[in-house]
């Protein structure tokens, strides 16, 4: 007797091993250069480890490992089934430390600004940053700091 068994996620690339790689560097807030970095592989190998549709590279067990490491659901990037004891994996492999694209701080006037800015209606926020790029337009290419010229005494 032949059972033909079908496959489990062929019914959309969204579920795909590499679509949930990919997921799982953006939860953890890495770049591919960054994850690329970590795993000693190039960008362009991470790349193809995400590529989705069949096209990419399979990643390597060992890869998977160093992922783990990182804080990668490594059950959920093969399985689709999210792991249940995630945080005691990450505890007992170790963790690498990686560096992060960190958002600045504002500043209190930043972010007065902001909520303004916010509260604003889209047409008022069209012209707001109209007047914004004006002023930065006047003030000689964004630089910051305002050009100021020095004027030499005749002798």
């Amino acid at each position: 007797m032949v059972v033909k068994i079908t496959p489990v996620n062929s019914v959309s690339v969204k579920y795909s091993s590499p679509a949930r790689l990919k997921e799982e560097r953006a939860r953890l807030g890495l770049s591919q250069t960054a994850l690329a970095g970590v795993l000693g592989v190039t960008k362009w190998t991470v790349i193809n480890y995400e590529r989705p549709g069949g096209r990419g590279t399979p990643i390597p067990a060992n890869l998977l490992s160093a992922c783990a490491r990182l804080g990668m659901d490594v059950q959920y990037v093969l399985t689709g089934v999210p792991s249940a004891n995630l945080n005691r994996v990450a505890e007992e492999t170790g963790s690498y430390r990686v560096a992060r694209n960190k958002p600045t701080a504002l500043s209190n006037d930043e972010r007065n600004l902001l909520a303004k800015y916010r509260r604003l209606k889209p047409q008022q926020r069209t012209h707001a940053q109209a007047i914004v790029r004006a002023l930065i337009a006047a003030d000689g290419n964004g630089r910051g700091k305002s050009r100021q010229r020095t004027h030499r005494r005749k002798r």
